[in-house]
């Protein structure tokens, strides 16, 4: 996913990491983990509407999905 203009990469965002472990941490149905990163997100940056805090943290989500995937071993 490529950033453009006045949006930050939310990869690199403090709360991506709390993104990440409230995701993993939250089991195996995908709607719960999805609302535990988003969540996560809206905790760090508490001041920002609910809407950009859910397409930040699946942006998160989706980037550290797509690395796993990409992953060759």
């Amino acid at each position: 996913m490529v950033w453009r203009g006045s949006e930050r990469d939310p990869t690199l965002d403090p709360a991506a990491s709390d993104v990440l472990a409230a995701y993993e941490a939250a089991g195996d149905a995908l709607l719960i983990c999805y609302g535990a990163g988003i969540e996560a997100w809206d905790r760090v940056h508490s001041d920002r509407k609910p809407a950009y805090a859910a397409k930040q943290a699946v942006a998160v989500i989706i980037a550290a999905k797509q690395r796993s995937l990409l992953r060759i071993e």
